[in-house]
């Protein structure tokens, strides 16, 4: 039986984020960035550390034989039909479309928000949450109605809370095997999503709603990728599960999965081929703006997730994100943005 084997890249040197729009703060090349791979050694070992955290485990090696490998290639054969099974994947989420139409529409009322959002408790309590932050409030009466509360949110504020606010029920994993990787992944993709809807909103260069979402499928693959393995194991009952099996599927097919979730939930083509050069792989300093968003973000995530745990610190963070193309002052916002995610979800 063949073995699995981790596959490592040599590590090079940066390359220019390239410049979006005129406006953009990032409009000239740091002089000694160039050449910048989509991975290093540094971001390799990063991630393996948050694998490591999210399973559970102080230690894997990728030599996967035997049975373990057999679940590897039923894995590999099912990857991508897993979109269309409803045990693995969740339909797209009924008020996305309804939301995202509104948010973007600038004659939408505040009423027609405030009507999409009671149909949805949960995201309805969110908003209320949302409103009573000391970020937002405006009095020291607390905000008590929807309608108030989107008045106080705006627009923006509302933006940036839907996405995770919708999709969080779908990161719910029944208790079982490795019953920390979802707590764990959520917060990764949380941290995810803010950085990559502030690489988004600080270079002034993509949609930062759309950045943040797609931060989140990134992650949210992963979730179906665990079911997916899980499943796979009960058909060998005999099999205990490896940590490196559920690990190495996913980075072999996460990136692709993430892309078939966006095309399954008919987003955009820009959302798409965003996710698409994660896939690909694409240099960092050739990708396209929201691209490029999506990339900073997951690795802002995972140098975050680090960082709460006296794991990492912002010193290497800004070694990585600078080495990677990004200017110092935006990989410091975007690094903030995703490290003020606490662990329980706030800010």
């Amino acid at each position: 039986m063949l073995a699995y084997r981790r596959r490592k890249e040599a590590a090079g040197e940066a390359e220019p984020a390239v410049a979006a729009t005129s406006a953009s703060p990032e409009t000239s090349p740091a002089p000694s960035i160039n050449n910048a791979l989509y991975s290093t050694e540094a971001i390799q070992a990063a991630q393996d550390e948050c694998y490591k955290i999210a399973f559970g485990v102080k230690s894997f090696d990728y030599q996967i034989f035997g049975e373990h490998a057999a679940v590897m290639d039923r894995i590999s054969e099912s990857a991508a039909q897993s979109v269309h099974q409803r045990d693995y994947f969740p339909r797209r989420p009924m008020l996305l479309p309804k939301l995202l139409q509104a948010l973007n529409d600038t004659e939408s009322s505040r009423r027609t928000l405030v009507n999409l959002i009671v149909e949805d408790p949960a995201l309805a309590g969110s908003v209320l949450q949302r409103a009573n932050n000391a970020l937002y409030r405006t009095s020291r009466e607390p905000v008590d109605s929807l309608d108030r509360a989107v008045q106080t949110l705006g627009i923006d504020g509302l933006r940036s809370l839907m996405a995770v606010a919708i999709l969080q029920p779908v990161f719910r994993l029944p208790r079982g095997y490795f019953d920390g990787f979802a707590e764990v992944t959520w917060e990764q993709a949380q941290r995810c999503a803010a950085g990559a809807e502030k690489h988004a909103s600080a270079t002034r260069s993509a949609d930062p709603f759309i950045a943040q979402m797609l931060g989140l499928l990134t992650s949210l693959a992963r979730i179906v990728l665990f079911r997916l393995t899980v499943d796979m194991y009960r058909e060998q009952p005999n099999v205990l599960p490896r940590a490196e099996v559920f690990i190495r599927s996913m980075q072999l097919h996460a990136p692709d999965l993430a892309c078939r979730i966006a095309q399954s939930w008919e987003l955009s083509d820009l959302a798409t081929r965003a996710l698409r050069e994660q896939v690909d792989r694409v240099p960092p300093g050739q990708m396209q703006p929201l691209g490029r968003a999506v990339y900073f973000g997951e690795l802002a995530g995972m140098l975050t997730v680090l960082a709460a745990r006296d794991a990492s610190s912002w010193e290497e963070a800004e070694t990585l994100l600078v080495g990677q193309g990004l200017k110092r002052l935006t990989a410091h916002s975007v690094w903030k943005a995703a490290a003020e995610l606490g662990r329980d979800g706030n800010r």
